[in-house]
């Protein structure tokens, strides 16, 4: 249906009205004035015919010759043609004609209508003088007989007035009708004007803009639409505030959830997605709405899963191992998603990242089984030799002395253990950074003091020890634990260096940075274990180790007194050539 504008169709329609109204007035109009004018023009006749009625009474000889002088001398003066007619219908005189010449008149109408009811009006072509006549005939009686008096007149004049007047009010109509238009034209503006205000208002409504209110208009109903306009921008605006809201919230919710998260539809296809979940499977966000899971993510045993939940109404779990983009094992519970009645919902797919569990429960179990290892032995040792002495070899002096000097060293290294493990524990408790445990210290001074127990050490072997540090060199330190840091990491450099080998401590600013390096020339340690030496009971060389006294907990206290200082270490080392243990402490 072709559409049409409001003003176009307010103006035709109002002025197709007014033009009725116009023409239909004219031509009422038209029609009164022109009967009036015929009313008058026959009371005309009628006051013509009576003054002839008048002097035909005072007339003293009724001849017809008279009479024709009579009637000649009245119509020249009066511009009326008279006509004489007795009842019979012949013509006795005639104004305008030869009454000889003329025929019987008992067949006009205004004849018949004047001997019927005394008078008559006609309006009718002449048949004497072929054109159109306004006649008035009057039933007249005389002493001795009676008579017609008929007069009448030319209509061309009341046509050409009528036609004059029917001019002017067709000029009349159409100047009216152009005001009358041009007036609808203008009030048909102004009540479209506020329409279309309303209607750029309700445009910026549907672009967002929905604090941008419409101006009421003065006319009522206008007015009142505008406030309902405007009310409901107003009510859409809170609700769409408040579904944005609780949109970011839920994003918010989701992005931050390390479990990922994939919403699917009743036939599969996914919906959304959080951030974890594109993380783990390697696929862009944006590229796998409205795709179908199994396009997406190319996993034969999560797609039967994914469809087993499609089918089922209860919830579903199972887990799962993936290889790529990377190696991940994850626990997978699939729910239906409510629906509204009579519609089937969708699925939601909770992806719980195991990989790391598994790794941290791996750690334990070693760990477990370390400490039980490292603890086993010298309290298998301790409760072989006490049964020895036990047995009677407690009177063998000899070996009783020596069985009580193994008892003693394993049960010092029992202790050992046990004090590196409470070490560990405390440290671990310990916040790092806090004020109230870092210091400013002089590094050269820390160092100085650290040096003093093992420099002796150090010189049994041969080694010697390097020191080597920018000056003014100044930390935030715990003085006593990175004391510890340092003393481990000088135990193990001289235990597993050689003789006549150099240990080097080396400390210089760089930037906004301080680097402080202790370098061995020892046995160094294999690529594949540098990821784990911080590990506890984590050991390179087990029996090596256990010769040198190392109860495997030293450099797990090394690198978490090393986060209590917010620094970083790392380690570089080569089978043969030695290690290199660097911190880098941020400094400003």
């Amino acid at each position: 249906m072709q559409q049409q504008k409001l003003i176009v169709r307010l103006f035709s329609s109002y002025f197709v009205l007014v033009l009725l109204a116009l023409t239909l007035t004219i031509l009422f109009a038209s029609k009164a004035i022109e009967d009036f004018y015929f009313e008058e023009n026959v009371n005309n006749l009628q006051a013509r015919a009576i003054l002839v009625d008048e002097i035909l009474r005072h007339q003293d000889s009724m001849n017809p010759k008279s009479l024709q002088h009579l009637c000649e001398r009245l119509g020249k003066e009066t511009a009326t043609r008279i006509t004489l007619v007795i009842p019979s219908g012949q013509v006795l005189a005639d104004s305008d004609e030869n009454p000889k010449n003329m025929d019987l008149h008992h067949d006009r109408p205004e004849i018949i209508q004047a001997l019927q009811s005394g008078e008559g009006v006609g309006r009718r072509s002449s048949y004497t003088l072929n054109e159109e006549h306004l006649y008035y005939a009057r039933m007249s009686a005389y002493a001795d007989s009676s008579l017609i008096i008929r007069v009448s007149f030319p209509t061309l004049a009341l046509k050409s007035a009528m036609s004059d007047l029917n001019y002017n009010l067709l000029l009349g109509g159409i100047i009216i009708s152009i005001l009358l238009g041009l007036l609808n034209w203008y009030l048909s503006g102004q009540i479209l004007k506020p329409i279309q205000i309303m209607e750029s208002g309700a445009r910026r409504f549907s672009r967002g803009k929905l604090k941008m209110k419409v101006p009421e208009s003065n006319i009522k109903e206008l007015g009142s639409l505008a406030k309902s306009l405007n009310l409901m921008a107003e009510n859409i605006y809170d609700r769409i505030r408040v579904i944005t809201q609780q949109k970011n919230e839920q994003m918010a919710i989701l992005s931050s959830m390390s479990e990922g998260v994939i919403a699917l539809s009743p036939d599969g296809a996914i919906l959304s997605s959080n951030r974890a979940a594109v993380t783990m499977f390697g696929v862009h966000p944006n590229s796998i709405v409205g795709r179908p899971f199994h396009e997406v993510i190319r996993h034969t045993e999560l797609i039967d899963f994914v469809t087993l939940v499609l089918k089922e109404k209860k919830s579903s779990q199972c887990n799962i191992s993936i290889y790529e983009p990377q190696e991940l094992t994850l626990n997978v519970i699939g729910n239906r998603m409510p629906a509204k009645k009579g519609a089937i919902g969708g699925a939601v797919l909770v992806f719980t990242d195991l990989t790391q569990i598994q790794k941290l429960e791996g750690v334990r179990r070693e760990f477990v089984a370390n400490v039980s290892h490292e603890l086993k032995t010298p309290i298998t040792s301790i409760q072989g030799y006490v049964e020895t002495l036990q047995d009677g070899a407690i009177d063998d002096k000899e070996n009783a002395h020596r069985f009580l000097d193994i008892i003693a060293k394993h049960s010092a290294r029992l202790g050992q253990i046990v004090d590196d493990l409470l070490e560990l524990s405390r440290i671990e408790e310990i916040p790092g950074g806090e004020e109230q445990y870092l210091k400013l210290t002089p590094l050269n001074d820390l160092i100085e003091s650290t040096l003093v127990p093992f420099t002796p050490l150090a010189a049994n072997r041969s080694i010697t020890l390097k020191v080597e540090l920018d000056e003014n060199l100044e930390l935030l330190l715990n003085a006593k634990l990175f004391s510890h840091a340092l003393g481990n990491l000088l135990d193990n450099a001289i235990k597993y260096s050689g003789s006549n080998t150099t240990i080097e401590i080396l400390g210089r600013k760089r930037e906004d940075e301080v680097v402080l390096e202790i370098k061995d020339q020892g046995r160094g340690i294999e690529e594949k274990h540098l990821d784990r030496i911080f590990e506890r009971f984590y050991r390179v060389d087990k029996g090596r180790s256990r010769e040198v006294g190392g109860t495997g907990l030293g450099l797990s206290i090394v690198k978490h007194i090393t986060r209590i200082h917010h620094a970083t270490l790392e380690v570089e080392s080569k089978i043969g050539e030695g290690s290199t243990f660097r911190f880098i402490f941020p400094h400003k």
